[in-house]
């Protein structure tokens, strides 16, 4: 690929080969030619129990729409967004318009999904590996709830590590406004960071989210402080969205595996990482 290509066409070695790839469980799977990058169009739970990976980063749907107890405070079912405007696309009684997925389960169903998730991600990796879960405490009425129900408990939590963001929108009489968010580590024993030195990253991570069509994207410098950070060959996204994860991975040099059930984000997804692994390649060229 000369320097002179234009960057907006897809190299071909970067096309969908097949919607049957071999060894593919789920309805619609994409693998690069170049090896690196395998996606999944389908429902996570059907895909896990095949995968392996080193690193798994993620952030799955927070169920706004849904609530373990008696809702208070500023937002109510029927205002037209929640956190006034704050999700790009909206937010009601349903929660966030993720699209294939309703943000309002029923809360026992919301916990038990996110746990039994957890526990396959916890089979997906090795005896040296971890899982960054991005996920954020919610005042609920007058009480705190917080993602620690969702670990289930052969899950080991290592840390926690605080995504603070510039501000916040839920003004409230309850309390303060919310400005962070939590990425969970859920490590295995054997876990260990690459060295000392990248412990000094610290355990609050300063970022502006990210704004892509993806109604509740993290920025990319979330999963790229992770991978950073953690010995891994490849990763994993089992709620890949915009594909972000994916981005930090293909620029990390890392394999990245992606799982996304919504037809409209998986679309994005791919097209952003095609894109991104043809500029990978226009990259290398010129270095060689």
């Amino acid at each position: 690929m000369s320097a002179g290509t234009d960057m907006s066409e897809k190299d071909d070695n970067f096309t969908l080969d097949s919607d049957a790839h071999v060894g593919c469980p789920a309805a619609t799977c994409y693998a690069s030619s170049c090896g690196r990058v395998t996606l999944y169009h389908a429902d996570n739970l059907t895909v896990l129990p095949d995968l392996r990976a080193d690193l798994v980063v993620t952030s799955p749907p927070y169920n706004l729409g849904g609530r373990p107890w008696a809702h208070l405070g500023h937002w109510k079912a029927g205002d037209l967004t929640g956190g006034k405007c704050k999700w790009k696309r909206g937010c009601d009684a349903n929660g966030v318009e993720y699209g294939a997925h309703q943000d309002s389960m029923p809360w026992t169903e919301y916990v038990e999904w996110q746990r039994e998730t957890l526990r396959m991600l916890w089979n997906c990796i090795g005896d040296v590996g971890a899982i960054y879960y991005n996920h954020k405490p919610r005042l609920i009425g007058t009480k705190l709830w917080t993602p620690l129900e969702l670990i289930p408990e052969e899950v080991t939590l290592r840390q926690i590590i605080t995504w603070a963001r510039p501000g916040g929108v839920n003004y409230n009489m309850t309390g303060f406004v919310p400005t962070k968010e939590w990425v969970l580590l859920l490590a295995k024993d054997g876990f260990r960071l690459k060295s000392r030195g990248v412990s000094g990253l610290g355990d609050v991570w300063r970022m502006k989210p990210e704004k892509n069509p993806h109604p509740a994207p993290f920025p990319l410098e979330l999963p790229a402080k992770a991978i950073e950070a953690s010995p891994c060959e490849t990763v994993l996204d089992p709620y890949m969205g915009s594909g972000t994860t994916g981005i930090a991975a293909i620029r990390a040099g890392k394999n990245f595996v992606g799982i996304e059930k919504d037809a409209t984000h998986y679309a994005h997804a791919l097209d952003r990482i095609q894109r991104e692994l043809a500029w990978d390649l226009f990259r290398h060229n010129k270095e060689l």
